[in-house]
């Protein structure tokens, strides 16, 4: 793609060698077809930025590739097939140090689903999802009711009608009496019965995985983050600095966080109260969260607890970070924030985008982990 660049440093004495570059190489795969072609130089002079997005769950990875259209090549004679497919590799050269020399990061086959185009000046946004085209997951809605069925058995069931790989990085597998997929894709339905029994859905390019995030939570962090001008050391051997922050901006909230979660349940036909409770180990005292949920019987109360305590308070402390660009960064991971006072902490990063233009920069969203729940 910088073919240009490089016959230019090539003039220069080490140039070629000692230059510090990024640069993306992108393939395109027409609708209903295995044949791919590399378009990264037909389109150089076009291109102006690629985002690509990473989230830990819920909303599947994306990327945006933003293109120069005055000619208007891309409304019209090269306008980009909806259902086509678009394989994106980002290559570093020398990026931290002159011993790097060139490392890449495949980010895999997205498929277009969006065109978008504005001005001025007249630009096109081509995007593309990780949702694989080549089943029915997203696109074709079903209604049909399960009976007596395990939060995994359901999953599983599912991606072998999509004939997808399924990851279950779960430790409980909740049963399901009864539960109904009305007029929705199997995506939007599995989405809703993790989210419902406390599971975390991702979507990959070749599989589904379920997981439960407190579990990333508990590891070790990867990468540890310091305050610019802050002095700080890693926690645990082979943590990784963060550096180059650009700019950050870190948010506690101070309402709608719980000490404890107190289920209660009474049954209609007999009257019987079940009761379930869950407290945050880190805390001693504050305010109560009461839940009226229907339960069966106790354990099943407490875990509800448990499961409810964490959705009010995993959002007690977030924040975002920019940096240049690191495309070892990747959510899921752990982080270690130093030097940000009553910040400091472990944090589980959510979302991390990656964008090459001009520059490349690294974006993360940055939630704090909790501690046993």
């Amino acid at each position: 793609m910088f073919n240009i660049l490089d016959k230019w440093l090539l003039g220069l004495t080490g140039g070629a060698k000692l230059s510090r570059r990024a640069w993306v190489v992108i393939e395109y795969t027409p609708k209903g077809s295995s044949e791919k072609k590399d378009i990264s130089e037909d389109i150089s002079k076009y291109f102006l930025s690629l985002s690509f997005t990473d989230n830990l769950s819920d909303t599947v990875d994306d990327i945006t590739l933003t293109l120069e259209d005055k000619a208007q090549l891309w409304l019209e004679e090269w306008f980009p097939e909806v259902g086509a497919k678009l394989g994106i590799t980002i290559h570093t050269y020398n990026w931290t140090n002159l011993a790097d020399g060139e490392q890449y990061l495949p980010l895999g086959e997205y498929e277009i689903d969006e065109i978008e185009t504005e001005g001025f000046p007249s630009t096109v946004q081509i995007k593309a999802v990780s949702a694989l085209s080549d089943s029915s997951l997203r696109g074709v809605k079903k209604n049909r009711t399960w009976e007596n069925i395990s939060v995994w058995k359901c999953a599983s069931d599912i991606c072998k009608e999509n004939s997808i790989d399924i990851v279950w990085d779960c430790d409980e597998n909740p049963n399901l009496d009864h539960v109904e997929q009305a007029n929705q894709s199997d995506l939007d339905f599995l989405e809703k019965i993790c989210k419902d029994n406390g599971k975390n859905l991702k979507v990959m390019i070749d599989k589904i995985v379920i997981f439960d995030d407190d579990k990333y939570e508990a590891k070790k962090p990867v990468f540890f983050c310091l305050k610019p001008g802050a002095y700080g050391t890693p926690e645990s051997e082979g943590e990784i600095l963060l550096s180059g922050i650009t700019d950050y901006k870190l948010k506690a909230k101070t309402r709608d966080v719980y000490w404890k979660c107190h289920v209660r349940y009474q049954r209609t036909q007999d009257k019987t109260v079940i009761e379930g409770e869950f407290a945050a180990p880190d805390k001693t005292d504050g305010p109560i969260l009461t839940v009226n949920d229907q339960v069966k019987d106790k354990t099943e109360a407490d875990r509800l607890a448990k499961k409810k305590l964490r959705e009010k308070n995993k959002e007690a402390y977030t924040g975002s970070i920019t940096l240049v660009g690191n495309f070892y960064v990747v959510a899921g991971l752990v982080t270690e924030l130093k030097g940000f006072g009553k910040f400091d902490g472990k944090y589980i990063i959510v979302k991390a985008e990656h964008q090459v233009g001009a520059a490349y920069t690294t974006s993360i969203d940055i939630r704090r982990c909790l501690n046993g729940y």
